[in-house]
C-alpha cells in the first residue's frame, strides 16, 4: 500500500513543483515588463531574434558580478510607411538602491532583428553582449559586440555576415561568420577576441569545420554545384585539410569545364594557388 501511494503522490509532487514554477516565472515577467514598460520607446514594441531560437525579448545578467541582475531588453519601432525598414534597439536599465534607470542603448536601422545573446568573447569571465540586425537579404546583417565598462557597454567589434554560430572555446568563445558566396552557398571565418579585435583562429575553425563539411555535404547530395565544392575546399584548406581540399577543387574544376566561366575558372586558380602555399 505504501509503494502505490508513493507511485501516486511523487507524480503529484511533480505536477505541483512545475506548476509552482510556471506561476513564478510568469510572476517574474509580468514582474519585469512593468519595469520595462517605462523605458519603452515611443511606438516601440518588444521583439525577440530570430536567433538564438529560444531568446526572448528580455534578458538578465549580472555585468558587475554584485549579485543584482541588470535587464537587458530588444524592441522594434516600425516605420508609418510600409515596407520601410524598421528601427531594432537594445536598452540595458541597471537598479541603483531601489530604481531602475537606463544605462545604455543602441538602434539600427533594418528589416529583422537576427541576433541577441550573451557570450564571453574576451575571455575575462563577464559576458559580451552581442546584437545583430538583418539589414538586406544580399547584403545581409551586422553584428555589433559590445563589452561591459565603467556600468554601461562599448562596442569593441562589427562584424558583418550572413550567418552566424557561437563557437566554445577556453575561456573565450569564436563567432564562425558565414559570408554568402554564390547561391545559398558561404566562405566561413571563425573569429576570436585577441585582445585588441577579432582575428581568424586556427584552433576554433578545426573544432567547428564538421559542421561546415557537413552542411556542404548535405548540399552537394542535393545538388552537384561547382560553388559548393569551391567553399568545401575553402574550408577544407582552412581547417588544413589539404588533401581533401585538392581532391574538391578538382571536382569543382571539372564541373566549370561544362558551363565555361572565365571568372570562375580563374577562382579556382586562385583557390589551387592557396592551397600550394599552404603546403609549403
Amino acid at each position: 500500500m505504501k509503494k502505490i501511494m508513493l507511485l501516486i503522490l511523487l507524480p503529484l509532487a511533480a505536477i505541483n513543483f512545475i506548476l509552482i514554477t510556471v506561476h513564478a516565472n510568469q510572476d517574474q515577467k509580468k514582474d519585469l515588463i512593468k519595469i520595462i514598460k517605462e523605458f519603452m520607446p515611443p511606438n516601440s514594441s518588444l521583439i525577440s531574434p530570430e536567433k538564438p531560437s529560444s531568446t526572448q525579448p528580455i534578458q538578465l545578467y549580472d555585468f558587475n558580478h554584485d549579485g543584482q541582475k541588470e535587464i537587458i531588453f530588444t524592441f522594434e519601432i516600425k516605420e508609418k510607411v510600409q515596407p520601410s525598414p524598421s528601427h531594432f534597439g537594445a536598452i540595458v536599465l541597471k537598479k541603483e538602491n531601489a530604481d531602475w534607470r537606463k544605462v545604455w542603448e543602441t538602434r539600427q536601422k533594418g528589416v529583422g532583428l537576427d541576433f541577441s545573446s550573451l557570450a564571453d568573447i574576451t575571455g575575462d569571465g563577464t559576458k559580451e553582449y552581442l546584437f545583430g540586425v538583418t539589414i538586406g537579404a544580399d547584403i545581409g546583417s551586422e553584428l555589433e559586440v559590445f563589452q561591459w565598462v565603467n556600468n554601461s557597454f562599448k562596442k569593441i567589434a562589427d562584424v558583418p555576415y550572413h550567418k552566424i554560430d557561437i563557437v566554445k572555446g577556453n575561456p573565450k568563445v569564436g563567432i564562425a561568420v558565414w559570408q554568402k558566396y554564390v547561391g545559398d552557398s558561404y566562405l566561413v571565418d571563425v573569429l576570436k577576441w585577441n585582445d585588441e579585435k577579432l582575428v581568424y583562429d586556427k584552433e576554433l575553425y578545426s573544432k567547428y569545420y564538421p559542421k561546415i563539411d557537413r552542411f556542404y555535404r548535405d548540399k552537394i547530395s542535393e545538388m552537384d554545384a561547382w560553388f559548393y565544392w569551391y567553399s568545401l575546399a575553402d574550408a577544407q584548406i582552412k581547417a588544413e585539410k589539404f588533401e581533401e581540399a585538392s581532391k574538391s577543387i578538382q571536382k569543382g574544376i571539372s564541373l566549370t569545364e561544362k558551363i565555361p566561366m572565365l571568372d570562375v575558372s580563374q577562382e579556382f586558380n586562385d583557390l589551387t594557388e592557396r592551397l600550394k602555399n599552404k603546403r609549403k
